[in-house]
């Protein structure tokens, strides 16, 4: 299991020695490894999605492929993430497929070149004590349910809901004014 206490180290070097814009790229990148380590994930199956300005717009800049795909409302109630931003409550569904919920971004094509539905999600507000920034929301994806791997567990969440204010904290302190879906 990766530590997130060694990761706090790592960040606070990386956020010292380098642009916030290469900041905020390496602290995406070390979320993602973590997460990808801890629970068995790959690279697509972690989404993280920030605020716009006006506290409106959910934007993704994990995983990389949907960056540029395109924005979810906080005002949709259609939407998992915008739910679990609005009520910064956590979130755990084993059977994703069977809930009602917004999959226009389960309709693009992986890297692999493959349509994977998410089949089990846990998510969590990024919350650093003080301001609410986005969401990170983790999934089992795959082709076919049988396929997409071990359930979420309480434990799982919990992983996510004692980490993420960590990430949240970094993220804060280097993140691009106006955040709308796109890196440089």
């Amino acid at each position: 299991m990766k530590d997130i206490y060694l990761i706090k180290e790592t960040l606070k070097h990386e956020i010292a020695n380098n642009t916030p814009d290469d900041a905020f790229k390496i602290i995406i990148k070390e979320m993602t490894k973590y997460y990808m380590e801890n629970l068995n994930l790959d690279d697509e199956e972690v989404a993280i999605l920030l605020i716009d300005k006006d506290k409106a717009i959910l934007s993704f800049c994990q995983p990389e492929y949907l960056i540029n795909s395109g924005m979810i409302p906080v005002s949709s109630n259609d939407s998992v993430v915008s739910e679990v931003y609005k009520n910064g409550a956590d979130y755990i569904e084993n059977n994703f497929q069977q809930q009602k919920h917004l999959n226009i971004f389960e309709t693009i094509k992986t890297p692999d070149n493959e349509f994977k539905p998410i089949w089990k999600m846990i998510a969590s507000a990024l919350d650093d004590g003080e301001d609410k920034i986005g969401v990170i929301e983790l999934s089992r994806r795959s082709v076919q349910k049988k396929m997409s791997g071990a359930d979420f567990t309480q434990d799982d969440l919990t992983l996510l809901r004692n980490s993420q204010a960590t990430f949240a904290a970094f993220l804060k302190s280097v993140l691009p004014e106006n955040f709308r879906g796109t890196l440089k």
